[in-house]
């Protein structure tokens, strides 16, 4: 899978460049149409590194499905599953970790992903239960009750079952949240208080989003990328040495320039100020924000750019 051998060889590597860095992409249409990785690899004449799409426990994709994976890894492309603990609704007051996941009432769900990644064989990344503080989720921390220590043992007890199969091709990602006015000092104690460990954790995961002035996550206001990943992926390289992956990275319109932001990320503030920094999968939806890439000819084409300034494919 070439994918997949460039993201091992991005990780290993210890720093990125515009040679080795891995490009991914989500679209609410993957995995059942992949238009846009056809779309992709044309302009950029190279193979997409990484497909993103969600699977929920109680909603979309929910049940595991190998062509899903197959489709994807014949392309050469490595599938990233964001794989969601719930059932899609924002408050439900009896979701707890320890009623859906600490009480074993998911076991045998759990265990039929662990048989079918296992018998799938080949590598794919697992994002599970993300951004665990400070949002709605009812995996995170203060929702429900929820705590920090039952966090850390619902990822472990999900690892135990994985662990009955031999499920060394799935790399499990870890993507605690990020704030706009956040320093590292504030990040670094919430994130050791819910990381489980260098020995169940294969990614570093962190999102990146400039929301401009049209939306307040916390900063309301244009930032360049480097403004937005520096405090939390300082926080970050201090927890762990493991390899850092974007899962989503978006950039708004409004109040600047977007084709800039999107050249020098890639181009320039990933390999000269965040080295650890092995993959970037672009969140190409319109949602809170025209995230999408097709948001204007200046963004589309700068990603092409950046695209194919990395190793052309076979």
């Amino acid at each position: 899978m070439v994918g997949g051998y460039r993201l091992v060889q991005a990780s290993k590597a210890g720093e990125s460049t515009a040679e080795n860095l891995a490009l991914g992409l989500y679209r609410p249409s993957f995995p059942d149409d992949l238009t846009a990785v056809d779309e992709h690899e044309r302009a950029t004449e190279g193979r997409l590194d990484i497909v993103h799409w969600y699977a929920l426990w109680g909603g979309w994709k929910s049940q595991f499905n190998r062509a899903d994976l197959e489709r994807v890894g014949a392309r050469g492309s490595v599938p990233m599953i964001t794989w969601e603990p719930w059932a899609g609704r924002d408050a439900d007051p009896n979701w707890t970790i320890q009623a859906a996941i600490l009480s074993g009432a998911n076991d045998e769900y759990i265990d039929s992903w662990a048989r079918g990644l296992a018998d799938f064989g080949q590598p794919l990344l697992l994002r599970f239960a993300h951004e665990m503080h400070d949002r709605p989720y009812p995996w995170a921390v203060g929702v429900n009750g929820n705590t920090a220590d039952e966090y850390v043992e619902a990822w472990k007890h999900v690892r135990a079952i994985f662990d009955r199969y031999p499920t060394s091709n799935v790399q499990w990602v870890w993507n605690p949240n990020a704030f706009g006015e956040w320093m590292a000092s504030d990040y670094e104690p919430v994130y050791r208080s819910l990381y489980p460990g260098d020995d169940l954790v294969d990614w570093l995961g962190i999102d990146v989003y400039n929301t401009g002035p049209g939306l307040d996550w916390g900063a309301p206001y244009w930032r360049s990328f480097r403004d937005v990943l520096t405090e939390p992926y300082e926080a970050l390289t201090r927890l762990s040495t493991k390899p850092i992956l974007l899962p989503e990275v978006g950039c708004a319109e409004l109040g600047g320039s977007k084709g800039a932001w999107i050249h020098e990320a890639i181009l320039s503030d990933l390999p000269m100020s965040f080295p650890r920094v092995a993959g970037l999968v672009w969140f190409d939806v319109v949602k809170e924000e025209r995230w999408a890439l097709n948001s204007s000819s200046q963004a589309l084409d700068a990603w092409r750019m950046a695209a194919r300034r990395t190793t052309t494919r076979p």
